[in-house]
């Protein structure tokens, strides 16, 4: 249920497909736009039924696996339930089978960036390593044939993937958990049930098993207290690493690194510290902290032109994220924003977008219709300058606008604050568009 774009969908109908399973694959997206999957998946004897969702299916079904993005409380879930079928997810599937050890990653922000660091790190001290979950074209599953007793699988976790670990009752070997914001509410009942399902990284280790904790954030800090195995928590604060229970800490040794911003530090030392505890030489963490540049759409430097830097923050999709962008820069900064609300609180951002930012232009929006009067309360509060430009509805008008907006030595940053859908098919499609867009300036 749910074929998708970016890997999961794919992986689990391949799978059941080469398990034996008669399968069909159900989504509500059309044809035409999920062409790239249907044709990845050529060949193999599946039944696509697309553009709409049947409950004849899901009456027929012995197993459903559901994408990540379908909630629990979908009736066509229900449906299957009621008729004694099992519901499954990718991610779970996986665990099960996977003989290798297996690094997961999660939190609301910095999973990505902490996990490819992880990856990079233990590929470089000669570890066979593989890297899958919730990264984007990764079918997790077809990476089952490659993996031994001795490889390292580095997963990266939604808290919608790790929800289909609970009925298990399983968790992977090496837990890591950035940090815990209000994320996603419009899809959980409130904060403890979001957290709650992160917790499932944790929740099912064994005693021996290895779990890092950001010391620094409440709801990690929590966490990491009550958790089964073996822990250690990270502090910038603190200035390095330490074991549960102890006050000797390990100090943060690698500092230099291309990537800007306070948070990435906070990536670099849970990624760091998680590969020292696997046994990686420091000489190899640092030199592979020295050449890491981040991951595409994450404060990614597209190009400078005409003495102006080009970001593409584009997996900014809360506004903690819209915020802690503004935090990485101290140039003039001219910010593009805006889209559609996850009903999250917008927090200090509306304040450090008036405090940092000399031009503002917005990506029209239900997040934007919360965000622009925010923006303007805090004109009023500060007794400054409006910002905004303009609300648009054509984000190449919105980027020709904000191109227009820059002077030598500002800083342009794509960071929109809020999720994509309407004007793009997701966020790394409207990375992709900003990034072709800038590189496409003469």
């Amino acid at each position: 249920m749910g074929l998708g774009l970016q890997g999961s969908g794919m992986a689990s109908a391949r799978y059941a497909a080469q398990q034996g399973a008669i399968v069909r694959v159900t989504d509500m997206k059309s044809p035409e736009v999920l062409a790239p999957s249907v044709q990845a998946l050529s060949g193999l004897p599946i039944e696509f039924i697309l553009g709409e969702h049947r409950e004849e299916d899901f009456r027929w079904a012995e197993i459903v696996i559901r994408n990540p993005g379908v909630p629990w409380t979908s009736p066509y879930i229900r449906l299957a339930q009621e008729h004694g079928a099992r519901i499954e997810m990718e991610i779970a599937l996986f665990l099960l089978a996977c003989p290798g050890r297996v690094i997961g990653i999660t939190g609301t922000r910095g999973k990505t960036t902490t996990a490819s660091l992880i990856y990079d790190i233990l590929r470089a001290s000669g570890a066979p390593t593989l890297i899958g979950g919730n990264v984007a074209g990764v079918e997790t599953l077809s990476l089952l044939p490659q993996i031994t007793p001795e490889t390292l699988v580095v997963l990266e976790l939604s808290s919608w993937q790790l929800e289909g670990l609970a009925p298990h009752k399983i968790s992977p070997q090496v837990a890591v958990m950035t940090n815990v914001y209000p994320d996603h509410l419009n899809t959980y009942r409130g904060m403890e049930d979001y957290a709650e399902a992160k917790a499932n990284i944790f929740r099912h280790q064994k005693s021996g098993d290895l779990a890092i904790f950001n010391y620094d954030n409440p709801w990690t800090r929590r966490f990491g207290e009550e958790a089964p195995g073996q822990i250690w928590f990270t502090s910038l604060e603190r200035g390095g690493s330490f074991a549960r229970h102890s006050e000797q800490v390990e100090p943060f040794r690698f500092r230099d690194t291309p990537m800007a911003g306070r948070h990435n530090l906070e990536n670099i030392l849970l990624a760091t510290t998680t590969a020292r505890l696997l046994g990686v030489p420091d000489d190899v963490i640092a030199e592979t902290v020295r050449r890491f540049q981040g991951v595409p759409h994450r404060l990614e430097e597209v190009r400078e032109r005409n003495g102006v830097r080009y970001i593409n923050d584009s997996a900014s999709t809360s506004p903690v994220a819209g915020q802690v962008a503004l935090e990485a820069f101290d140039a003039p900064l001219v910010l593009v924003a805006g889209g559609n609300t996850k009903h999250l609180p917008l927090d200090q951002w509306p304040e450090r977008i008036v405090q940092r930012c000399r031009d503002v232009v917005l990506l029209a929006g239900s997040g934007t219709d919360e965000l622009l009067p925010a923006i303007q309360q805090e004109v009023q509060k500060q007794g400054v300058a409006d910002p905004v430009r303009g609300v648009f509805t054509d984000y190449r008008e919105a980027l020709a606008a904000a191109v227009e907006l820059t002077r030598p030595g500002d800083v342009l940053l794509f960071s929109p604050g809020f999720t994509s859908f309407g004007m793009f098919l997701n966020e790394f499609d409207r990375g992709d568009k900003f990034v072709a867009f800038v590189r496409a300036l003469p």
